[in-house]
């Protein structure tokens, strides 16, 4: 499905706001802990979005952790509310996970796949149509191409 572009988005409070204006690589579940601690549920559906066609404005802070899969992971939340928005890794830098029920339309999420299902709660219930990846999703979702290929 073809998103309408530009998505924006935004937090809780209305504090902070944001704009995709490139078409997501991707869209997925993430089961990771570190998602789960993020969102304080059993995943994070995020769009996968090129960093150079994001941007936000307004009273961010950002906290910073080592992920599961040994890269800094850091995300991005509202001062005021709380709301966790978007993430940054150095696996990927540049790509942007962002939350999809923070977009204005979040009906507009489509997942592709489901990642990181080693790390799902036994009692997730998950879309048995959706492909399953262990760890992290392929490359290709992420922005990255593979050497010698368009």
């Amino acid at each position: 499905m073809d998103l309408p572009l530009p998505l924006r988005g935004g937090c809780l409070c209305g504090a902070v706001r944001y704009e995709i204006r490139d078409a997501p690589y991707g869209q997925a579940n993430c089961h990771c802990r570190a998602c789960q601690h993020a969102t304080g549920g059993a995943y994070a559906p995020v769009l996968l979005v090129p960093a150079a066609g994001f941007s936000a404005t307004g009273p961010m802070r950002r906290h910073e952790v080592l992920g599961d899969s040994g890269n800094r992971v850091a995300r991005a939340f509202c001062e005021r509310c709380g709301t966790t928005l978007y993430a940054h890794t150095t696996r990927v830098e540049t790509m942007r996970p962002v939350y999809a029920v923070t977009l204005d339309h979040p009906e507009l999420f489509r997942p592709d796949l489901d990642c990181w299902v080693e790390a799902a709660q036994s009692w997730m219930v998950m879309d048995p149509a959706l492909p399953k990846f262990p760890r992290d999703p392929p490359a290709r979702l992420a922005g990255i191409r593979k050497p010698g290929r368009d």
